[in-house]
C-alpha cells in the first residue's frame, strides 16, 4: 500500500513500469482495440496518479488500479460509441441529402411534369391545379368553378390516368438513373 502523501515520481515511474503492460492486455482483451487498451492505459494512470496525491486512500494500489482501469475502459466505450453514432447520422444525413445533380434532375422532371399539365384540356388542367398545387377539396373546387363534385373527381381521375400513362416510361428511367448513380 502506498500511502498518497508518500507517493514520489520515481516510486509512480516504478508502478507504471510494472503495471502498465497488465493494464494494456487487459484493456485489449476485454475490448479486443489496441486504441481502446492504450487510452485506457494513459487514462487509467493518470487517475491513480491523481488519486495518490489528492486523496489519501486505504487501498492497496493494485485494487485501485484495476477498479480505475474497468472504470476507465468502460468510458472510453461509451465514448466511442457515441462517437461512432455521431458519425453514422453524420453519413445517413449526407447520404440524404440532395446533391446539386439531385435538384437538376427535380428541376427537368417539374417540368416535364408542367409541360404534361399544359397539355390537358383547360377545365381539367384548371382542376387538377387547384386539387394538388392548391389542395383544394373536391367540394372547394367544385364550387369555385359552378361544377359537380362528381366532375371534378372525374377531371381528377382523368388527369392523373393521362400523367401516369406519360410519366410511366419516365418514371422507369427516372427510378433506374436514381438507384445506377
Amino acid at each position: 500500500m502506498i500511502n498518497g502523501s508518500t507517493i514520489t515520481k520515481v516510486a509512480f515511474a516504478s508502478l507504471f513500469h510494472t503495471w502498465n503492460r497488465k493494464v494494456y492486455h487487459y484493456a485489449l482483451s476485454k475490448t479486443g482495440s489496441s486504441y481502446i487498451a492504450e487510452e485506457t492505459v494513459q487514462r487509467t494512470f493518470i487517475k491513480l496518479w491523481d488519486n495518490l496525491q489528492h486523496k489519501n486512500i486505504d487501498v492497496k494500489v493494485e485494487a485501485q488500479l484495476f477498479m480505475i482501469t474497468r472504470s476507465v475502459m468502460l468510458d472510453i466505450i461509451k465514448e466511442e460509441r457515441r462517437r461512432q453514432l455521431a458519425m453514422s447520422r453524420q453519413e445517413t444525413r449526407e447520404e440524404l441529402s440532395p446533391t446539386p445533380f439531385d435538384h437538376y434532375r427535380l428541376k427537368e422532371l417539374q417540368e416535364q411534369l408542367d409541360q404534361l399539365i399544359n397539355t390537358m384540356p383547360e377545365g381539367r388542367k384548371r382542376v387538377f391545379q387547384l386539387h394538388r398545387q392548391q389542395n383544394l377539396s373536391y367540394k372547394q373546387i367544385a364550387e369555385l368553378l359552378s361544377i359537380s363534385p362528381k366532375t371534378v373527381e372525374s377531371h381528377i381521375h382523368l388527369a392523373l390516368k393521362t400523367l401516369k400513362k406519360n410519366f410511366f416510361f419516365f418514371f422507369i428511367l427516372f427510378i433506374l438513373f436514381f438507384t445506377l448513380s
